[in-house]
C-alpha cells in the first residue's frame, strides 16, 4: 500500500484489505466478498478492511475471530490501520 511510504509506517502483517478504491478515494465492494473473507480468515489475518457499504451484510459470518472494519474512504482506512482509531 502506497500509504506506508508516505507515513513511513509499515502496514501491519495481520491486516487484509478487500475492495476497490475509486478515483476520489472512496471504497467500493467487489464480487464474492464472503468467499474472499473466508479465505483471508483461513490465512490467519486478525483484521480485514472492507467497504462500509458491505460491512453489515458480513456481520453474521463466522471468521474465526477476525475483526471486520468498514470504511467509506482511504482516510478512514489510514485512521484504523496506522492510528488504531
Amino acid at each position: 500500500m502506497f500509504v506506508n511510504c508516505f507515513l513511513e509506517f509499515p502496514v501491519p502483517n495481520d491486516v487484509a484489505f478487500i475492495g476497490e478504491i475509486g478515483l476520489g478515494g472512496e471504497l467500493r465492494g467487489v464480487s464474492r466478498m464472503e468467499k474472499r473473507l473466508n479465505a483471508v480468515a483461513k490465512l490467519g489475518y486478525k483484521k480485514c478492511i472492507v467497504p462500509k457499504s458491505v460491512e453489515k451484510s458480513l456481520a453474521t459470518l463466522e471468521l474465526g475471530g477476525m475483526a471486520i472494519f468498514g470504511c467509506k474512504n482511504l482516510k478512514e482506512v489510514i485512521n484504523i490501520v496506522f492510528r488504531g482509531n
